[in-house]
């Protein structure tokens, strides 16, 4: 009877490592990938980055210099201005607006099963630029606006892990607390409680330690087709160095935590066999 409900100790204390290792990394995408909210907290400051504010800025001149619309002569007389005055758009709200709406569009397409195209409509920018060309330039005013300037930034490849992660996303925050009880059932209907009590501990520290070894590796388990991706690679990696600052310390405390518990255990383990 003893060696079944040590077994069955043994089962728990298996299912409780197995969800401490995935409760860290599955809380923090859950919180900071998946939830819309928490993917645009970490991209807005994104939008100060020169070379993603060249990819929308550039863009933007191309388009506002579209020679089916601005005619070929004042087209070469406005693209030095246009030129110019694109890094000053950065700071507008224009360029805000234009800027959340890819970051919205781009949180869409990791999550749309396949590669899709990140397509932006640029208007806000265009009209910003052809202000200032009107305003800089004599004799020019009312140049034409497209009526549409959607253009395709980048192709976001498909990223299966993603899909598979909003499998679980509601019990993400839960997989803690679960693995935790499973750990006291187990220590509690096990025939042998101290030597559970001291694998309760290593269970732990086997799930730090899974968690600390993949934030280590996180840029090397990110496919390159992402990491490396236009416009995506340098989000992605912004995404890669959060994940591994704020998830390692967090590993460690629960590797720590795991080693106490297993000392604990010992330690009563042999204060009954001195006894």
């Amino acid at each position: 009877m003893s060696s079944l409900r040590d077994l069955l100790s043994v089962l728990l204390l298996t299912a409780a490592t197995l969800l401490g290792a995935l409760w860290l990394p599955g809380a923090w995408i859950e919180r900071n990938v998946v939830d819309q909210e928490g993917f645009l907290s970490i991209t807005q400051p994104l939008a100060e980055d020169a070379t993603l504010q060249r990819s929308l800025t550039d863009s933007a001149v191309d388009e506002a210099l579209d020679h089916e619309l601005v005619p070929g002569v004042v087209a070469d007389r406005a693209t030095p201005l246009l030129q110019e005055q694109a890094p000053k758009l950065t700071g507008t709200e224009a360029y805000t607006e234009v800027w959340d709406r890819a970051m919205v569009e781009l949180h869409g397409a990791l999550f749309t099963p396949g590669a899709s195209p990140l397509d932006v409509d640029l208007l806000p920018l265009i009209d910003s630029l052809l202000t200032g060309v009107e305003d800089t330039l004599p004799l020019i005013d009312d140049l034409p606006r497209p009526g549409e300037a959607s253009v395709t930034l980048a192709s976001i490849p498909d990223v299966p892990l993603l899909h598979r992660a909003t499998v679980l996303d509601p019990w993400a925050h839960r997989t803690g607390p679960i693995a935790l009880g499973l750990a006291v059932l187990a220590v509690l209907v096990a025939g042998h409680r101290r030597l559970m009590l001291t694998l309760a501990g290593i269970g732990a520290v086997l799930a730090g330690l899974a968690t600390w070894l993949l934030t280590t590796r996180i840029e090397g388990l990110v496919p390159d087709a992402v990491d490396q991706a236009v416009f995506l690679g340098p989000i992605v990696q912004v995404f890669e160095q959060r994940f591994a600052a704020e998830v390692m310390p967090q590993g460690v405390i629960m590797l720590g935590a795991g080693a106490l518990v297993a000392a604990a255990g010992l330690v009563l383990i042999g204060l009954r066999r001195s006894s």
